[in-house]
């Protein structure tokens, strides 16, 4: 590597190694025209036939103009492009990928993203149809309680703030509290399924802790730390405000830190999961249910 190529480099801290992107190295995927927002059936294997490569279509895989992929009666893949359209692409048949302009810096963060999701969430759905599981079976104990989005040390900026929660393991119905010292903020009962979303919670900065506790007496307690500022995204990632720009500083956020920073990251998703943008109701699913980094 040419040493003004070096100099070029970004250095962005993820949970398992630093990822280093650099202007010669990343140009290919610069030059990608969209990214796997969403595909179905989630039990699919599908590939991109690139040239004499075939590539793994995944949520965040960078699509490049004229890769081809072929899908069975019923399979289907969404992939948002740099201009904010998107395609989508039903089986059967063979589909190409349309040119477009290019995804530009943003294209680094997506190659990270498998981070955010596990085997079994990082393919597709909202965050509507996570969180269904059998509870314990009678005399037996029930799974512990795993809170994704509260990774060990999470952060959230003060204010007056939604806490988007969901979680695994336990029985309903659930009760979630939220603490302030020994004071009670807020105390949502009977609570059926797994999410819910505390709403205009006023956090000052300090420590809390969030508790939930299930219909046996399991319960969970994580720490919530609540600090003046958030991490600053990278100039050029920050500086590009386009939907597909929003969601890739909600990626970066989300892995920043060990994952503390998943709640500012979901906030960040919000307008546009409301909005009906598939790669953002994509790695909101991951942020709230995905594996803890």
């Amino acid at each position: 590597m040419k040493t003004r190529d070096r100099e070029r480099c970004w250095h962005w801290p993820l949970t398992v190694a630093v990822l280093v992107v650099c202007a010669a190295s990343a140009s290919a995927s610069e030059n990608g025209v969209g990214v796997v927002a969403e595909y179905r059936p989630a039990a699919g294997r599908y590939t991109f036939v690139r040239g004499t490569a075939s590539v793994p279509v995944k949520i965040g895989t960078i699509a490049m103009a004229g890769d081809t992929v072929t899908l069975p009666t019923g399979g289907s893949v969404v992939v948002k492009l740099a201009t904010g359209d998107s395609s989508q692409f039903k089986g059967p048949g063979t589909f190409t990928v349309p040119s477009a302009k290019p995804l530009g810096k943003v294209a680094a963060v997506f190659g990270s993203l498998s981070a955010l999701f596990d085997d079994e969430y990082r393919l597709e759905g909202t965050a509507a149809s996570r969180g269904g599981e059998a509870c314990a079976e009678t005399g037996k104990e029930a799974r512990p309680i795993e809170v994704p989005i509260l990774a060990p040390g999470a952060k959230i900026v003060a204010g007056e703030r939604d806490l988007p929660l969901a979680w695994r393991g336990g029985c309903e119905p659930f009760v979630v509290t939220l603490w302030s010292g020994d004071r009670k903020l807020v105390d949502r009962e009977s609570i059926e399924g797994r999410q819910v979303r505390l709403d205009d919670v006023p956090l000052s900065v300090g420590t809390y802790q969030v508790s939930i506790r299930d219909a046996t007496g399991l319960e969970r307690q994580l720490p919530l730390e609540v600090v003046s500022s958030a991490p600053a995204i990278p100039h050029d990632l920050a500086a590009d405000t386009s939907p597909l720009g929003v969601v890739a500083q909600a990626a970066w956020l989300a892995q920043e830190e060990g994952g503390r920073w998943r709640l500012e990251s979901f906030e960040l998703l919000r307008p546009l999961i409301r909005a009906g943008d598939p790669l953002a109701g994509a790695i909101g699913d991951g942020v709230l249910w995905g594996s803890t980094p």
